[in-house]
């Protein structure tokens, strides 16, 4: 039995589980405010056509110019206005279109141009959609990689103090580059693999002795485990350390 630490690996979940909770804050206030207007428009149940439409502008924070129009509108002689929930960056122009309102409360409305907006907000539905998605397949990923992981305690070989390089993943965190360690190792057939390690999402890049320490399924070595430290619990042997020329003996 080896003690293997798997809390590197366990960070990449932090990755994912930040991505789940945007997006799930993410669905939550887009979802409830599409609720809300759709309950709202479910409760009109009149249309008028407007009398006389205005257009509102400002300067976002990115410069761009936004649009909303407000809508006027007469219900048995009486004036009212009705303004959009939300803005675009195309003028939406001052043609009277149609207002939604109701009968029992002319003030409570909705205009043609938010509804519309509505529709477009609910395609946005898909990215909150898409990054939850993504974030519980890496969950369910890393935490198969954690089970295969422990697996080694009863098949793998260990062996100590192997030579390595980094190696970039193309993962940038706080705009630091992770990277993660790559070995050649000769299994006992003669053949030399490489193998690659887990990104190390601790940002470590050595340890003491500079060197790694693997484990290794010989019969499955698609299934192994490379840290800066992995030792017996019952204490490491003569034999777990790499030499330079244990390759060409295991290999003879």
């Amino acid at each position: 039995m080896y003690d293997i630490n798997v809390n590197n690996v366990k960070k990449g979940n932090n990755i994912y589980i930040v991505f789940l909770a945007f997006g799930l804050l993410f669905l939550i206030v887009i979802g409830g405010y599409l609720v809300y207007n759709f309950l709202t428009f479910n409760s009109l149940d009149s249309t008028t056509t407007s009398t006389r439409v205005e257009v509102e502008s400002y300067m976002n924070d990115e410069g761009t110019m936004m649009y909303s129009p407000v809508y006027y509108y007469t219900v048995n002689n009486k004036d009212y206005i009705c303004g959009s929930n939300s803005s675009s960056n195309i003028n939406p122009g001052k043609t009277n279109r149609t207002v939604y309102y109701d009968s029992k409360n002319p003030e409570n409305c909705m205009t043609e141009h938010s509804k519309s907006s509505n529709w477009l907000l609910a395609v946005f539905l898909l990215i909150p959609t898409v990054v939850i998605t993504v974030s519980i397949i890496g969950i369910r990923k890393v935490s198969k990689r954690i089970a295969i992981i422990k697996e080694l305690n009863q098949k793998g070989k260990l062996i100590k103090n192997l030579p390595y390089h980094l190696e970039y993943t193309g993962i940038v965190i706080n705009d630091v580059p992770i990277q993660r360690p790559v070995i050649e190792y000769t299994l006992p057939s003669g053949s030399t693999v490489t193998l690659l390690g887990d990104p190390r999402h601790d940002k470590r890049s050595l340890d003491k002795d500079g060197m790694v320490d693997l484990v290794i399924d010989e019969d499955n070595p698609d299934n192994y485990f490379i840290d800066f430290e992995i030792n017996r619990l019952s204490g490491n042997l003569p034999t777990d350390y790499y030499t330079p020329d244990s390759d060409s003996k295991d290999a003879a």
